[in-house]
């Protein structure tokens, strides 16, 4: 167990001392909150699970690894998406949406599960087909379900007509729709370019890149194909002191925020 501290406070009740969480962020002992604890442990505080429901129906198997884009016979990807999302508790939706500084709307929009250890999100080619399962641990490292090629996340309810936001990865996607704009997002800002032109061709796009070297001539390499196909390609990045879309809207967006890019 690791004891919070101002940089790292209490996910219960977000005070930076007393209190201590699992290295892998999913159980916390609060020594202040008992509401919604499993237990009393003793003059520690009240045990919280966080991120895992212990009560829930059996993991789902299978082997985690980096992306695997060979020929090899690939995994029924819509079954196990569909597993994980009747597997995702409405607590566990609750947990990810406040981590993340997320509406839980958005999130379910991008048919976010739950694997059994892992928060999973469907990646899709431009035809709206899964091709691969991104997973996320409650300490924020990323893998993916084994067979997996990388692929966009695509939220439900997305119109064909409508300006298109283009981010990186599913949760500044999901910071982009609780914003109200029909937001895809890439798995990098290196990947799928010519998957994500495919997709977006004939709309008016403005790609929102990271704050970073990378993250911005990611941004221009995907403008620069884009334009060929689209009528309208805008570029906007996050101010000074702020690195990505989701971090930017947790520090308050202002009104026309999308109406600024170059």
């Amino acid at each position: 167990m690791i004891r919070v501290n101002k940089a790292n406070p209490c996910p219960i009740c977000k005070k930076p001392d007393w209190c201590v969480y699992s290295k892998d962020g999913q159980v916390a002992i609060c020594a202040r909150v008992s509401e919604g604890s499993k237990k009393r442990c003793g003059d520690a505080g009240w045990l919280h699970v966080i991120g895992p429901d212990t009560g829930q129906t059996k993991n789902i198997k299978f082997k985690t690894s980096k992306f695997d884009n060979t020929n090899t016979p690939k995994p029924d990807f819509e079954r196990i998406a569909s597993d994980c999302q009747e597997r995702l508790s409405d607590r566990q939706l609750r947990w990810l949406g406040e981590s993340l500084g997320i509406t839980p709307k958005s999130l379910q929009r991008l048919c976010v599960g739950w694997d059994g250890k892992a928060f999973s999100f469907p990646m899709y080619d431009e035809n709206r087909k899964i091709i691969g399962i991104r997973r996320r641990f409650g300490d924020g490292k990323k893998f993916a379900v084994k067979g997996s090629c990388n692929g966009l996340f695509i939220p439900q309810g997305l119109s064909d007509t409508e300006p298109l936001f283009i981010c990186e990865g599913p949760t500044d996607t999901a910071a982009a729709l609780d914003l109200g704009v029909d937001a895809v997002g890439r798995p990098n800002c290196n990947s799928r370019i010519d998957m994500t032109v495919r997709f977006a061709r004939g709309r008016k796009i403005t790609i929102i890149a990271d704050n970073d070297a990378v993250g911005i001539e990611g941004a221009k390499i995907l403008s620069k194909r884009v334009i060929e196909c689209c009528p309208e390609v805008k570029i906007i990045i996050p101010p000074p002191g702020i690195k990505d879309l989701r971090q930017w809207k947790q520090q308050g967006l202002s009104k026309g925020w999308h109406n600024n890019g170059s």
